[in-house]
């Protein structure tokens, strides 16, 4: 469940007026409301690529939610 939650709250951040703005207030707050995890909720935390990826998170997704969180596109796989 917890890569549809990912993909959900990827969408629902690009898409839902003021759901970003929750997130950069309060991001456990706001990753509590979807069924991640703990691993995938800490690696959203940490803008864990690698993790996400290695777990099977959809690339297109993956980069949908980091870049919408302010990761650039290029350094997207630094940790690789």
């Amino acid at each position: 469940m917890s890569l549809l939650g990912l993909t959900k709250l990827a969408w629902d951040l690009e898409h839902q007026e003021g759901l970003l703005d929750a997130y950069h207030a309060a991001p456990a707050a706001v990753l509590a409301r979807y069924r991640l995890q703990p691993r995938h909720h800490q690696a959203v935390l940490d803008f864990d690529a690698a993790t996400l990826l290695d777990d099977g998170l959809n690339p297109v997704v993956l980069r949908n939610l980091l870049v919408i969180l302010g990761v650039p596109h290029a350094k997207l796989y630094d940790a690789r």
